[in-house]
């Protein structure tokens, strides 16, 4: 069963993304990951407060993600994010 993560970011500034990107990017494929989705201001239907960004993440297993989340390497990459605003982020398992 696939595994997936959505992040949604409320972000005050984006000076982190440049550096942020790249690593992370590389991290989630060194997990057999790949972006489904992502994106600026996604439609709301609804909820209390928008969303400056949003992340759709698919990996193998829900294993893989939880690895991709938990790798060392990702952990100061968690704190440059977090620099930039506060992110949602959630890990759940595919199918039905």
């Amino acid at each position: 069963m696939k595994g997936y993560v959505i992040g949604l970011l409320y972000m005050d500034n984006w000076d982190w993304y440049e550096k942020y990107f790249p690593a992370t990017a590389k991290l989630i494929e060194e997990h057999g990951g790949k972006y489904l989705a992502s994106g600026v201001k996604p439609e709301m239907r609804e909820g209390n407060e928008q969303p400056s960004a949003y992340v759709v993440l698919e990996f193998p297993d829900l294993l893989s993600a939880q690895n991709w989340y938990e790798d060392p390497k990702y952990k100061p990459l968690i704190e440059l994010r977090k620099s930039g605003g506060r992110s949602e982020i959630f890990i759940i398992p595919g199918g039905l």
